[in-house]
């Protein structure tokens, strides 16, 4: 099964009719699933989705977008990752060793660690940060 890290860009696109990107992104997210794809994502992008979108829409839409993803995530179609200690320290570690990129969020990060740790290199994010940091990862947008 092909995997997919989805950023919080990606999440937010899908959910957010009004966003740019929106069609162009929850097509390519039908058309992966479509074909067997895994989405892979972290809790950590799970609250920075949930945070961002309650700023721009009604919470009932918000609410409906998050139930659905964690039912997703129940049901096995969406590969969720926990930040736990041990990802949170090597994120920090990380964040030393690249102190010069200040610009990189932890949160990207956290998700840096999971990408690496379950060998998923394509991202669906505009954020340039994925390819900024140099461990081979593609943003697919």
């Amino acid at each position: 099964m092909k995997k997919l890290f989805f950023d919080t860009w990606a999440w937010v696109a899908i959910a957010h009719e009004d966003d740019d990107h929106h069609k162009k992104v929850t097509s390519l997210y039908k058309t992966f699933l479509f074909n067997n794809g895994l989405p892979v994502t972290t809790d950590y992008v799970l609250a920075e989705t949930v945070t961002l979108l309650r700023a721009r829409l009604d919470f009932r839409d918000v609410g409906t977008f998050i139930d659905a993803l964690i039912l997703a995530v129940k049901e096995g179609k969406i590969m969720l990752e926990r930040i736990d200690e041990k990802r949170w320290t090597k994120a920090w570690e990380m964040s030393k060793k690249y102190n010069d990129k200040p610009y990189i969020s932890f949160f990207d990060l956290t998700s840096f660690v999971v990408m690496k740790e379950v060998n998923v290199l394509n991202v669906l994010t505009a954020d340039k940060h994925f390819e900024d940091i140099g461990m081979g990862f593609k943003k697919l947008f």
